[in-house]
C-alpha cells in the first residue's frame, strides 16, 4: 500500500480534535499566571505534588497542562518545551478497540493512564514527542476535576479493568468563559506545530497510527496540516530545515472574530508582550507571541482555511501562519 493509500485508510484511532497540549515549563506557577492574563484561560485545577495546573476554558477538562520540569514527569536535565499532545475520541469503546487492534499489529505503547474523567493511552511519536490519544469518561468534568488534586491514578487496563464506556462523553457545546481581563480571548486550543527530524516518519505516525488525515501539504512536501473529524487542523509539520530547527515550533491557538484579534494587537505594545510576528493572509490572520520561557504561541482567526488558499503561503510566512 503507497503512503497516499494508507492517508486515505487513516489509522488506527479516529480521533475528534486536538484536546490539549502539556508544555514543560521552568516554573509553573509563574507561567499558570502568564497563561491566565496573557493568552486568556482560567486555572481550573492543579496538583502541587506533580508541579502542575491546568486550565480551560470550559472548552474540555483542559486546554493547557503547564507541568513544571521539576516535576516527577520530567526528565533530569528537562528544558522547556512539548510534554505530550493529547487527541480526543468519541468514546472509550473506540480508544480500546483502536488500541486492541493496534497492539495486535506489534504497535506498542509507553503506558496507559486513568484520568478519573478521561482514560488515555500514550506513545512516543518518531521524533521523540509524547502522544496521548484518551475518551472522556464522564460528562461532568468539573465535579472531579477542580482546586487541588492530590491522589494516586487508579490503575487500569483497556477493556480489562471495566467494560469500556460507549457514551459520547466529550463536551458537545460546552459554555466557553471569557477571561476580559486577558490580552488574549481563545475559544481553545487548535493545534501543535512541529519542526519534524524525520518528517516522513511523522506523517506517516499522524497518519496511520494516529488517524490524522491530511489537510493541506504531502508526505514529500515541506510541510503539512493533519486534522481531525471534527477540526480544522490538530498538527502542523514542517520539514526541518538551516531556518528550522527540530523541535516545537507553536502552539496554535483560536480566537473570537478579527475585531477581538486587533483588539489584542493593538493592546500589546502597554503590555510588556513582544509582537513577535503577524501574518496578514487569505487564509489566516496570525499573531506569534512567546512566554517566559521563549515558547511561540499564535492567535489567529480562519479566513478562506482551505487547500488551494493555504497553498499559497510564502515559504517565509508559512512556519507562523499554518
Amino acid at each position: 500500500m503507497s503512503p497516499s493509500e494508507k492517508a486515505k485508510a487513516g489509522g488506527f484511532f479516529r480521533p475528534r480534535r486536538l484536546g490539549h497540549a502539556n508544555l514543560f515549563v521552568s516554573d509553573y506557577e509563574r507561567a499558570s499566571q502568564f497563561y491566565q492574563t496573557v493568552v486568556g484561560f482560567e486555572e481550573v485545577y492543579r496538583q502541587p505534588d506533580n508541579r502542575a495546573s491546568f486550565l480551560s476554558n470550559g472548552n474540555t477538562y483542559h486546554d493547557l497542562g503547564l507541568t513544571d520540569v521539576r516535576s516527577k514527569y520530567a526528565a533530569k536535565d528537562q528544558k522547556p518545551g512539548m510534554w505530550h499532545l493529547a487527541f480526543e475520541l468519541e468514546t472509550e469503546t473506540d480508544l480500546v478497540d483502536g488500541y486492541n487492534r493496534a497492539k495486535a499489529a506489534g504497535v506498542e505503547f509507553a503506558f496507559v493512564m486513568d484520568h478519573d474523567v478521561a482514560r488515555s493511552v500514550y506513545k512516543h511519536d518518531p521524533d521523540g514527542n509524547m502522544v496521548e490519544i484518551y475518551a472522556d469518561v464522564e460528562k461532568d468534568w468539573r465535579a472531579l476535576r477542580h482546586g487541588v488534586i492530590i491522589k494516586e491514578k487508579p490503575k487500569w487496563v483497556p477493556g480489562v479493568t471495566s467494560v469500556p464506556n460507549r457514551e459520547k462523553n466529550y463536551p458537545d457545546s460546552p459554555e466557553l468563559v471569557v477571561v476580559e481581563r486577558a490580552l488574549f480571548h481563545p475559544k481553545k486550543v487548535t493545534h501543535v506545530a512541529l519542526v519534524a527530524e524525520n518528517f516522513e516518519g511523522m506523517f506517516d505516525y499522524y497518519v496511520e497510527i494516529v488517524g490524522l488525515e491530511p489537510l493541506s501539504g504531502e508526505r514529500s512536501g515541506a510541510s503539512a496540516v493533519l486534522r481531525g473529524s471534527a477540526s480544522t487542523g490538530d498538527v502542523t509539520l514542517y520539514r526541518r530545515s538551516a531556518e528550522l530547527p527540530p523541535g516545537l515550533h507553536h502552539v496554535g491557538f483560536e480566537v473570537w472574530d478579527e475585531a477581538d484579534l486587533q483588539r489584542s494587537i493593538k493592546a500589546l505594545p502597554g503590555s510588556g508582550i513582544a509582537l513577535e510576528r503577524e501574518v496578514d493572509h487569505p487564509a489566516r490572520h496570525s499573531v506569534t507571541i512567546r512566554d517566559p520561557d521563549g515558547l511561540r504561541l499564535q492567535f489567529f482567526v480562519n479566513r478562506d482555511w482551505v487547500p488551494a488558499a493555504i497553498a499559497k503561503a510564502g515559504r517565509d510566512e508559512a512556519p507562523y501562519l499554518l
